[in-house]
């Protein structure tokens, strides 16, 4: 029956528009696609949900399941579901590097790739189209309680921190707010500290870590890291940050509970949201020298797809389908403005104030870096250390652990991890 509901739309299709250069190749049967995303961010999750029911809707031969679990980190997950043998058929795509060192994603359609400008390679084959290109992490704060204080936007780190002392001392409500009960939240602050101050002194850090020329220990790392603690251990963040999600941080910030909050540019939409009469601002964090160091741009990151969806020929139709439907205009610019994501194509849109504000950042910053764990090549961190570091980082926050001892036992971890897989010297990686 759906097939026969999709070839009449099909056809009403082609009466409609006699002058139709191509007809679109469809699937020859119903087909299922499972389908795996990240589901930490909520917009992120309406978002795909407005995806797959507009998918579904034009294809109505295609149906897409959702496997996400909601229990577990999108790595554990897709873990998980690789254990059991049900690995999606089309994915979000992270960890592109050692999915396609396990032999699990495909090289996507290289017509795919006509949708984007300058698609970024593992070793140079393309396993995913990317879908953005991410704006800098940065402060949001409630602009309405600095203008009645007279704050203004820090310029140096002396300033952030000065700016903190004064909203403590004020006691109207806590200088920041943090999400730690998602751990991969801390993400957010760890990047902004380590780009500032670890990459920023020595570009090819985690490289040099694995040669044994840099050390998780060394004294610009526990300077970059003694900062970080600081802001909990003076007493800057809102008590309760243990217990409290990702997903609440815009009603602290709304609700006067907090007077700022550090994280990426989708939390744009999450508090209009929360209230869409409130004032806020935002604002980069500055190293000890003044220098801007940021992190953004393209990354390894967009929509991949099985080798076992590749194989069959219907499933593989319907992943080119979805990825086209995603980057189509009008679906795309959607996806843009509602997570403040910025274009891998010559799409044309108008962000509004706070994202044109992160763009004009950016490209005014000393330096723009992916994220820590996005990297690839001699620059991939171990798949588990991630997690391990910011495990640490809720330790240091909570001060259950020094400086000295977390990064100790992440110099400890690292030699372990790195006994197994060293993309310098190749241990762990498998090429063909």
């Amino acid at each position: 029956m759906k097939r026969m509901i999709a070839l009449l739309t099909a056809l009403l299709l082609l009466a409609a528009i006699p002058a139709m250069a191509e007809e679109q190749v469809l699937p020859s049967d119903d087909v299922t696609l499972t389908f795996f995303a990240g589901n930490g961010d909520v917009k992120f999750n309406e978002v795909v949900e407005t995806l797959i029911a507009g998918f579904e809707e034009e294809y109505p031969m295609i149906d897409v399941v959702n496997v996400t679990p909601t229990s577990s980190s999108f790595s554990e997950g897709l873990k998980s579901l690789d254990a059991v043998g049900e690995f999606p058929d089309i994915m979000e795509a992270r960890d592109v590097p050692m999915w396609a060192r396990a032999g699990k994603i495909a090289e996507v359609d290289p017509e795919l790739l006509q949708l984007v400008n300058n698609a970024p390679n593992y070793n140079g084959k393309y396993y995913c189209v990317p879908t953005k290109s991410d704006a800098p992490l940065g402060f949001f704060y409630n602009k309405a309680y600095f203008t009645e204080k007279g704050f203004e936007e820090p310029k140096t780190y002396q300033e952030f921190i000065d700016l903190c002392e004064a909203i403590k001392a004020d006691g109207k409500m806590a200088p920041i707010v943090v999400g730690a009960a998602d751990i991969w939240h801390m993400g957010f602050s760890w990047m902004t500290w380590y780009i500032n101050y670890v990459t920023h002194t020595d570009p090819d850090f985690i490289t040099h870590l694995y040669t044994g020329e840099a050390k998780w220990t060394d004294e610009y790392v526990v300077e970059c890291f003694t900062k970080y603690a600081d802001i909990y251990k003076k007493g800057y963040v809102e008590e309760g940050f243990m217990s409290t999600s990702d997903s609440q941080i815009a009603s602290f910030l709304v609700t006067g509970k907090a007077a700022m909050f550090i994280s990426g540019a989708h939390m744009v939409a999450n508090i209009k949201d929360a209230d869409p009469s409130f004032e806020f601002g935002w604002f980069p964090l500055y190293n000890k020298n003044g220098e801007l160091n940021t992190w953004g741009g393209p990354s390894l990151n967009g929509w991949m797809y099985s080798v076992d969806c590749q194989a069959d020929e219907d499933k593989n139709i319907a992943a080119k389908l979805w990825i086209e439907f995603c980057l189509r205009e009008d679906n795309y610019s959607n996806y843009l403005t509602t997570m403040s994501f910025l274009p891998v194509n010559d799409i044309q849109l108008d962000f509004g104030e706070h994202v044109n504000d992160m763009i004009s950042v950016q490209k005014a910053a000393d330096s723009v870096e992916v994220g820590w764990n996005s990297q690839w090549g001699a620059k991939e961190i171990p798949t588990a250390f991630r997690n391990f570091a910011y495990k640490i980082a809720q330790e240091w926050a909570t001060g259950t652990k020094t400086i000295e001892q977390g990064l100790q036992e992440m110099q400890t971890e690292w030699d372990v991890e790195s006994q197994t897989f060293n993309p310098v010297t190749g241990v762990g990686i498998v090429t063909e």
